[in-house]
C-alpha cells in the first residue's frame, strides 16, 4: 500500500504507472477541474457503478451505473455548485485501487451561500477505466446550530 500525503508524488507509486490507477484518477480529476464532461467519461467503463453518500447539509444518497447517470451527476454538479478550490491531499493505493482524502469549497449558484466539504473517495480502476466509485462527502462549512 503506498500513501502520497498532499498531493506529494512518492517515486512511481503502486498504481502511478502512465497508464495506472493513479494516472486515471488524476486524468478523471484534471477533465473535472476543467469541465469537461467529454473527457472526464472516457475514463469512465460504460458499466461503472457509483455510490455517493452526502451530509452538505442533507443526508443525501445516490446510485449511478453507467455513462448517461455519471454525467448527468456532474452536469448537476457543475449547474449547481461554483467550485472555487478542489483539494486531493492524500492518495492510498493498493492494487487497482485509489482513495483519496480532499476537501473542496466554492458557492452554490442558486443563493449565493458559501460552502466546504471534506470527502474520501475509492476508486477502482480496471483495464484503463474507473469501474467503480464511492464518495464519503459532508459540509464543514457554514456550520448551522440548532
Amino acid at each position: 500500500m503506498t500513501s502520497t500525503p498532499n498531493n506529494q508524488e512518492s517515486e512511481q507509486p503502486s498504481g502511478d504507472q502512465p497508464d495506472g490507477p493513479v494516472a486515471i484518477v488524476k486524468r478523471m480529476f484534471a477533465a473535472f477541474s476543467a469541465g469537461d464532461l467529454d473527457a472526464l467519461i472516457e475514463t469512465v467503463h460504460p458499466d461503472s457503478r457509483w455510490i455517493y453518500h452526502g451530509a452538505n447539509p442533507r443526508l443525501s444518497r445516490a446510485e449511478l451505473i453507467g455513462h448517461a447517470k455519471v454525467r448527468r451527476f456532474f452536469e448537476g454538479i457543475f449547474s449547481r455548485l461554483e467550485m472555487t478550490e478542489f483539494n486531493m491531499d492524500e492518495f492510498v493505493v493498493q492494487g487497482d485501487t485509489v482513495v483519496i482524502f480532499g476537501s473542496e469549497a466554492g458557492t452554490v449558484r442558486a443563493t449565493g451561500q458559501a460552502f466546504r466539504n471534506a470527502w474520501a473517495q475509492k476508486y477502482v480502476v480496471r483495464d484503463g477505466l474507473i469501474v467503480a466509485m464511492a464518495e464519503y462527502n459532508i459540509q464543514v462549512e457554514p456550520r448551522t446550530t440548532t
